[in-house]
């Protein structure tokens, strides 16, 4: 339906009779954006003195001479003009769109009237495009999916991300619309800002922007800390993991729990404090956990700690010699 199209009607009447005449019924414009007015324009060549308009079977409006019956549906949305029977229908609706009679009367000898109708097609252009997802948040390798909603009727969609077009492939697909793109699986690499366009008839709307960030982890646990530490000193241990979001950090000496989030301070350090050090990082998105693991020995003495130091540097001297 191209745009400049106007539906046109006309209605020739060549009477044998005399007094026979013509008239015509064009569309101001055809389709029409919901909300706007249109003109159901008739040119005669001469003033009809009675007429009407129906609308699937229901009275638009009605008139004799200047005496104007308006139907229920339409008070303070029509206009005639009584020159040439000219209907005005203002701020259409969605259910204005169909076929529309005009009978027109004109006094004779004998009398006789015409008709005629004119189709109206309405259009809902797009109002709003918002983008969202059925799944609360994207997992690494998981399935994860958006669709595009949008307030009025979209004649096409398409995607972007960052800014350009977003095309399909292996694992990007879209549905049969456009109105839903799935990625199987979502990977680190599809973090990005998305937006959907929906193009309509008289005008197209693009959403804001929807921030994918895709959670994974924790990967790589680690712990940093003191290998020994003498008794009554401090002793700070921190525990890091690659993860979205942060993680949670629980701590455990020795298989006993300790303590809560990171980095963990001991002080002063005791002999309990010596042992295996395991740090638990928990995603709370992903349900998922990993550990590190450190030795941690303490030392009751100043020789004890020499004794450790000595061994630590003949510990390394060996490993580089075998290395080597």
């Amino acid at each position: 339906m191209e745009k400049t199209r106007v539906q046109v009607l006309t209605l020739v009447l060549l009477g044998l009779l005399k007094g026979g005449w013509s008239f015509q019924v064009t569309l101001s414009k055809d389709p029409v954006e919901v909300g706007d007015d249109v003109v159901f324009e008739v040119r005669s060549p001469d003033k009809p003195e009675t007429g009407s308009w129906q609308f699937r079977n229901e009275q638009v409006v009605f008139w004799i001479g200047a005496k104007l019956v308006v139907g229920l549906k339409y008070n303070d949305r029509v206009d005639v003009n009584y020159e040439t029977g000219s209907l005005k229908l203002m701020s259409v609706k969605l259910s204005d769109s169909g076929d529309y009679f005009v009978h027109l009367q004109k006094a004779g000898e004998p009398p006789f009237s015409l008709t005629g109708n004119a189709t109206l097609h309405i259009i809902d252009s797009v109002t709003k495009v918002t983008v969202n997802s059925p799944s609360p948040y994207p997992i690494l390798n998981n399935t994860f999916s958006l669709t595009c909603n949008v307030s009025g009727n979209a004649d096409s969609r398409s995607w972007l991300k960052d800014g350009q077009p977003l095309s399909a492939g292996d694992r990007i697909t879209f549905s049969k619309d456009n109105s839903a793109v799935s990625f199987n699986p979502v990977l680190m690499s599809d973090n990005g800002t998305y937006q959907c366009i929906a193009n309509s008839y008289f005008r197209n709307g693009t959403s804001t922007g929807y921030s994918l960030v895709v959670n994974y982890g924790p990967e790589q646990v680690s712990i940093t800390g003191p290998d020994a530490s003498r008794i009554g000193s401090t002793a700070v241990f921190t525990c890091s993991a690659r993860s979205q979001p942060v993680c949670e950090y629980t701590w455990f000496i020795n298989g006993k729990l300790v303590a809560k989030g990171s980095p963990y301070k001991i002080h002063p350090v005791n002999s309990s404090n010596d042992g295996s050090y395991t740090c638990t990082a928990w995603n709370s998105l992903t349900e998922r956990n990993s550990s590190a693991v450190k030795m941690h020995h303490v030392l009751d003495s100043a020789s004890s700690w020499s004794r450790h130091a000595v061994a630590m540097v003949i510990g390394t001297l060996v490993s580089a010699a075998v290395l080597v």
